[in-house]
């Protein structure tokens, strides 16, 4: 009943991904995590249970799926934090530990289905040599990845630390990263039935924390407070108390305001936070920025990121971080946003733009 129980939350996690709108890279990696780990939960159940043997070519079709655990989540860390550029390169020599796992297991899938179904009646008499090798690669594949995702969690606080959401979410990766650590220290010492106990946890705590700690599997990752509604017209002032001469003072204080201490760049700024630091009704804040722009607070806002990104982007020293590492640092929140509002600005997406910059 554990392990169904594991199965069945996994693959309702997979459901909620699946339904879920506006779908993230890092909700497609972790919707394909999900499905690995309903994979190996099921393979270990259906030996658990001797289903298997029913059907022996079933048996050892699970050898190299744990190899993937680490690389998913290394995955998924390294696009939160916006720390790593997604190419073929980078990504395909993750997977050759996998690769070589499952050609060294060639011999054992080359038996006869009552080959297969001896050895492991015998507890891989023959194949000594094989569990070995699994043992130690799967050990030091799971280990290695799970340091490498805390190092990269910890890059991400120092970059995204005037970010509270961020730092939630950081939060919820890091103990996902520990709680798959446990797994690995369960597998140096227990059997497999403890073992896939603990996963079951892992799941569950996956599901409670996801739902109820960040929105995960039932909202965008990065919610951006900063992204309204469509607004059809902009706003008529006539019964305004706000002169002319009184809403071009308040945009160029406010325009000192953003050029002095940056204001744009806290990722929480919200209209009524900056008229309380321009000592102002938000309505007259409003009235002055549409006045004299022709945008709204957040267009105005995030033009204000948008450039700042660029200048940013341009100093060398910040040439090894991401794009999206960089437009967090200039207040941006999610990816979306960025890339909505890149465009707007610059007419093409942030990809388009510096493929033509850059030789």
């Amino acid at each position: 009943m554990l392990y169904l129980t594991g199965i069945i939350l996994s693959s309702f996690l997979l459901l909620l991904l699946l339904l879920k709108k506006d779908k993230s890279r890092a909700d497609y990696i972790l919707s394909t995590w999900m499905v690995i780990m309903t994979l190996h939960q099921l393979t270990n159940y259906l030996e658990f249970s001797k289903i298997a043997y029913q059907y022996p070519h079933l048996l050892g079709i699970g050898f190299a799926l744990p190899l993937l655990h680490g690389i998913m989540l290394h995955f998924y860390v390294a696009d939160l934090t916006g720390s790593q550029k997604w190419t073929l390169r980078y990504i395909l020599p993750h997977f050759i530990p996998f690769v070589l796992l499952t050609l060294l297991a060639i011999p054992f899938y080359s038996l006869s289905a009552e080959g297969k179904k001896e050895v492991f009646l015998q507890q891989g008499a023959g194949y000594e040599w094989y569990s070995l090798a699994q043992f130690f690669t799967i050990l030091a594949s799971g280990l290695g990845y799970v340091i490498l995702s805390l190092r990269k969690i910890q890059t991400g606080q120092k970059i995204l630390n005037q970010n509270p959401k961020h730092q939630k979410h950081l939060q919820w990766v890091k103990h996902l990263s520990f709680g798959l650590a446990i797994i690995w220290i369960l597998v140096i010492f227990f059997n497999d039935q403890v073992i896939f106990g603990g996963v079951t946890a892992l799941v569950c705590a996956i599901g409670i924390l996801g739902i109820n700690q960040v929105p995960v599997f039932v909202g965008n990752f990065i919610p951006d407070p900063l992204d309204p509604a469509p607004i059809s017209s902009l706003p008529r002032y006539a019964k305004s108390g706000l002169s002319a001469s009184q809403s071009e003072a308040l945009f160029e204080q406010l325009t000192q305001l953003m050029q002095k201490q940056e204001v744009y760049k806290n990722p929480e700024l919200s209209l009524g936070e900056l008229a309380d630091l321009l000592s102002t009704h938000p309505n007259y804040l409003s009235q002055a920025i549409n006045e004299k722009t022709g945008q709204n607070f957040y267009q105005y806002i995030n033009k204000l990121r948008v450039e700042a990104f660029l200048k940013v982007a341009a100093l060398p020293h910040k040439q090894h971080y991401s794009l999206l590492a960089l437009a967090f640092e200039c207040g941006f929140n999610s990816k979306s946003t960025f890339n909505k509002y890149f465009k707007v600005v610059m007419g093409e997406t942030p990809s388009e733009y510096f493929s033509l910059v850059k030789p």
